[in-house]
């Protein structure tokens, strides 16, 4: 076995770890659809407890947290609105990133480009349903960073994926 065709430890570990996330995003995402639909009285407790927290906040002068959870508070209203719609949605884009994974796994380069489009849309899906006023920023920075560095570890294996393509044309 040439050492092209081996396949690089670092690669089955990042296929190992976004096959969990997007597995169990698939999987918890189908369950929460099915079966746990917050009600009303669950959504009132939370919107309390949320108040609770930002009046406790405000009280301790920690302004931009409060104005940050006061959007998260407004963007899970909204989510919970198009509850199913967004879970399917997220589900669909997980979905991809399976797909994306054992286009890798196989040595098809597809998948790597499908990876970066997994990668975009669930870093942007929020704004499918929430008004871009409405999501803090720092949550698509950080969703973008964590994107990119896992984007970056695949592209250091993209010879390898594009290795048979090449030993074919050889």
């Amino acid at each position: 076995m040439s050492e092209l065709s081996k396949r690089p430890q670092g690669l089955m570990i990042l296929l190992v770890l976004t096959l969990i996330s997007t597995a169990s995003t698939v999987l918890f995402g189908l369950l929460t659809v099915i079966f746990f639909k917050p009600t009303e009285a669950d959504l009132n407790k939370e919107r309390l407890e949320m108040a609770k927290l930002i009046v406790e906040l405000k009280e301790l002068g920690f302004d931009a947290l409060v104005e940050m959870l006061e959007k998260v508070q407004a963007m899970t209203d909204v989510l919970n609105a198009h509850f199913v719609s967004s879970n399917l949605v997220n589900i669909a884009i997980a979905l991809l990133g399976t797909a994306s994974v054992y286009l890798m796994f196989k040595r098809n380069h597809l998948g790597f480009h499908g990876y970066i489009i997994y990668n975009l849309l669930a870093c942007v899906s929020v704004y499918f349903f929430v008004s871009p006023a409405m999501v803090p920023t720092i949550i698509l920075i950080v969703n973008l960073i964590i994107s990119l560095i896992f984007v970056l570890l695949y592209a250091k294996h993209l010879p390898w994926i594009k290795g048979d393509r090449f030993e074919e044309m050889q």
